[in-house]
């Protein structure tokens, strides 16, 4: 049954219905079924169903259905990681922050693509196949959480898991004009993956619908090593406060071996003058650090948290981390990884230290950074043929598309896309904002004026029929 309010509206206005008898749980999961089924098809963002999953029926969201993507674990459930070589496996038990999104009244009733171990800025891969971005057929949505935000932006779910390593939260919400928020480190259940590099937070269409969601998956998971900075009332409760007169910085271009298209800096500059517009102080300003450095630094992390990721999974699933299991991309890289010396790693990491101290003082003096979070729109499909090619080719592709998101992730601090423009062509380009280490509230109050001031979620409906 199609309930068309359901598709006019937030997850936490869907969640009040449910609660005040509006409409119940299962017409909720029925009206998404539906959705789902007509629309998945063509777009590849869901890849396997959840069936039966517990969680707690009177819990804050009120059993709405919920993605995860899959790269984490669901009790019961395929985890394939988008690769040949976890092929058949079903995972054993819930991941901690699959425990709490349960706890919190969410029901998980199905998983979403990823490309292979989540390593490229595009959802593709040999396995589960290319997600397509619902604003153009001919493109993609980015990555990795690709299908997670085709899912949302194509309201075939109210929200969806996601997880950012380097941009994958806040690049597929760029290219679906989704709302995708990177919190702090060690805000939201904390893995090893990737250096810790990755942290884990959802794609939504609301800015409140983010925060709640942060609220019930917040606090570190034991023996991780990173604590949270704490905050006095949950985001929910905060968003709609005024964050203050802030001191905005905006940098269309970048200092670096990059060159930004035009048509993405003029996104920056409009997010300014929004921002302007609301009574902020926005200036143009680039931050004085080495960005270039910062990025060769980031590949020698990435390439060996990633090797070691290959290694943990095919072991579970007993196969040996080779071809014919996996892509040519993931050979290449374990190939590439042990490569290194453990000094060019341990100067990698000092490199992301130093760099940090400097980007901590621009922080400083000014409360939020702007700048684009790549620089081009949407790329064509099939840009990231893991299949084919080398990871030095897929490096060469990334290290630029890829190239101003991965920052944040080390140097830890929040981060955000916002669904702020729309091209000529109706494509959406996200703008992206920068706080310092632990200000998620302030990121995410600026994202709640911009949002009533320069609403987007009427754009939804020419996607959605």
């Amino acid at each position: 049954m199609y309930i068309k309010e359901l598709s006019e509206i937030d997850g936490i206005a869907q969640a009040r219905m449910v609660k005040e008898g509006a409409v119940s749980q299962e017409e909720v999961l029925l009206h998404y079924r539906m959705i789902q089924e007509e629309r998945n098809p063509e777009l590849n963002a869901i890849v396997h169903e959840v069936k039966n999953a517990d969680y707690r029926k009177d819990g804050f969201f009120a059993g709405l259905p919920f993605l995860i993507k899959d790269l984490n674990a669901v009790k019961g459930a395929p985890l394939t990681y988008g690769s040949k070589v976890m092929e058949g496996f079903t995972a054993p038990g819930d991941e901690e922050i699959v425990r709490r999104y349960k706890k919190a009244g969410l029901n998980i009733t199905g998983k979403t693509n990823t490309p292979e171990f989540g390593f490229t800025p595009a959802t593709e891969s040999q396995f589960l196949g290319e997600t397509i971005n619902p604003w153009d057929r001919t493109r993609s949505p980015g990555g990795s959480s690709g299908g997670a935000a085709v899912a949302v932006a194509a309201g075939m779910v109210p929200f969806a898991h996601g997880s950012d390593g380097g941009g994958s939260l806040r690049i597929p919400a760029s290219n679906t004009g989704t709302f995708g928020f990177k919190p702090t480190r060690g805000r939201s259940p904390l893995t090893m993956y990737l250096n810790s590099l990755s942290v884990q937070h959802a794609l939504t269409t609301s800015v409140r619908d983010s925060a709640a969601l942060l609220d019930v998956i917040e606090g570190p998971v034991p023996g991780t090593g990173y604590g949270f900075p704490e905050k006095d009332l949950p985001f929910f409760d905060t968003i709609g406060e005024s964050p203050g007169k802030l001191k905005i910085a905006y940098a269309p271009n970048v200092h670096g071996n990059i060159e930004i298209d035009e048509e993405v800096q003029e996104v920056v500059r409009d997010a300014a003058e929004k921002c302007a517009s609301l009574g902020h102080e926005v200036e143009e300003v680039y931050p004085d650090f080495d960005h270039d450095g910062m990025m060769e630094a980031y590949i020698y992390l990435w390439v060996v948290g990633g090797a070691l990721s290959v290694d943990k999974a095919a072991s579970a699933n007993n196969k040996a981390p080779a071809d014919p299991f996996i892509e040519k991309m993931l050979s290449t890289l374990k190939e590439k990884a042990a490569g290194y010396s453990a000094l060019e790693y341990e100067k990698a990491r000092e490199k992301v230290f130093l760099e940090t101290q400097k980007l901590d003082r621009f922080f400083e003096e000014y409360d939020v950074l702007i700048n684009p979070v790549n620089h081009k729109k949407a790329l064509p499909l099939g840009r990231y043929n893991g299949e084919e090619k080398t990871i030095d080719e897929i490096l060469s592709v990334s290290e630029i598309y890829a190239y101003l998101t991965p920052i944040a992730n080390m140097t830890g601090q929040p981060a955000m896309s916002v669904p702020t423009y729309w091209t000529k062509e109706n494509l959406p380009i996200g703008s992206h904002f920068q706080a310092r280490y632990g200000r998620d509230k302030v990121l995410f109050q600026l994202a709640r004026q911009l949002e009533e001031a320069f609403p987007w979620k009427e754009k939804y409906k020419e996607i959605r029929g």
